[in-house]
């Protein structure tokens, strides 16, 4: 089973209703303010700021309602296209790219920040995916991931158990394998906690 095209199924069937399910918190007030003020301390207006995993886009119209240049990129079309049906009812200008977020064709030192929420649980390689958006981003830059700290083993939720097995984040985050993850990169390495309902962790990293 090709696990990349199998995820991408996965989130194309899932775009319709992905909105509609509270856990994702997209439709969040209280996680969207929670979110929006923390970003507010780290980021400036005008940053040139990639969004991985923009989904339907939570993230995206947040970095642009704080003043970004953002540049949104997914594996899912289906969830792309309920992004930037959501940026035009706004009139955001974000740019939406179709790219896996494991093997960007963005140039080295492009981008002020990379963010991402609840996505490195999806990836089968999480080295890899964090040396790729630590090498797009400039010195000093900001790599921000909104995610859960690891509760478990194993994955039970979205894919099956054989592709679980395959996520080395698939039931949350394993902060002390990150941390070393980010030194190896360069990547200095914080937490914080977000005042969120469940994706209440922040991993706040600067390039070195």
């Amino acid at each position: 089973m090709d696990i990349k095209n199998y995820i991408k199924s996965r989130w194309n069937q899932h775009a319709e209703r992905y909105d509609k399910i509270p856990a994702h918190g997209v439709n969040s007030e209280k996680d969207k303010i929670a979110v929006k003020e923390a970003l507010k301390e780290i980021l400036k207006e005008k940053m040139r700021v990639l969004d991985i995993g923009c989904g339907t886009g939570f993230l995206s119209l947040i970095l642009a309602e704080l003043g970004c240049e953002v540049v949104a990129i997914d594996l899912s079309e289906n969830m792309m296209e309920k992004a930037k049906e959501k940026a035009e009812k706004f009139g955001y200008n974000i740019l939406f790219k179709v790219e896996d977020a494991e093997n960007l064709s963005f140039e080295d030192e492009t981008f002020d920040a990379v963010l991402e929420r609840h996505v490195l649980w999806t990836l089968p390689n999480v080295e890899r995916a964090i040396k790729k958006w630590t090498r797009v981003l400039k010195k000093r830059g900001k790599l921000i991931l909104i995610e859960s700290e690891k509760k478990g083993n194993t994955a039970n939720h979205h894919y099956d158990e054989e592709i679980a097995k395959k996520l080395p984040f698939g039931n949350g985050v394993d902060l002390e394998k990150f941390e070393e993850i980010a030194k190896s990169c360069n990547l200095t390495f914080t937490t914080k906690k977000l005042d969120c309902e469940k994706i209440n962790l922040m991993i706040i990293c600067e390039k070195l």
